[in-house]
């Protein structure tokens, strides 16, 4: 969860904005509406978390990854930013920090199911099979209960 900022009107309309065309999978157009944003205010954990989505769309993975650090260092908290960025990083192959991502996301919101899964998938391409079993094994489990 981001943290609490005071509400600037031209950027929350430009974050609707950007949201509304990186649904639409327009990542170009969303790209340049967030980064609009951005020279405004540079400080929303949010705002970078979907700035990185947008660029993940076009598989710009290193820009992506540093949009979902920075939002990781403007909220540690923000789950969906660990998250993503653990995403990006088994996007490039870089399974050890993925799964440090992905544990930092899993501490935040435990009952993440994609988490568990992902963390699993990270574990399982560096070979360890004993500790992927588990994180399988964990997202089945949050999966069938109703879990994230």
């Amino acid at each position: 969860m981001a943290q609490s900022r005071p509400c600037n009107e031209k950027v929350a309309s430009l974050i609707r904005k950007g949201n509304g065309l990186l649904n639409a999978g327009q990542f170009e157009n969303a790209i340049a509406t967030y980064d609009q944003a951005i020279q405004i205010d540079s400080e929303d954990a949010d705002l970078w978390n979907h700035h990185g989505l947008a660029l993940a769309g076009l598989n710009r993975f290193e820009e992506a990854l540093r949009s979902f650090e920075k939002a990781c260092m403007l909220d540690p908290r923000h789950h969906d930013a660990w998250y993503n960025k653990g995403l990006m990083l088994c996007a490039l192959e870089r399974f050890d920090r993925a799964i440090s991502s992905f544990e930092k996301a899993l501490q935040i919101n435990p009952g993440n199911a994609h988490a568990w899964h992902n963390k699993g998938v990270a574990l399982a391409r560096l070979g360890w099979d004993a500790e992927a079993k588990f994180a399988f094994s964990c997202a089945g489990w949050i999966a069938l209960h109703g879990g994230g």
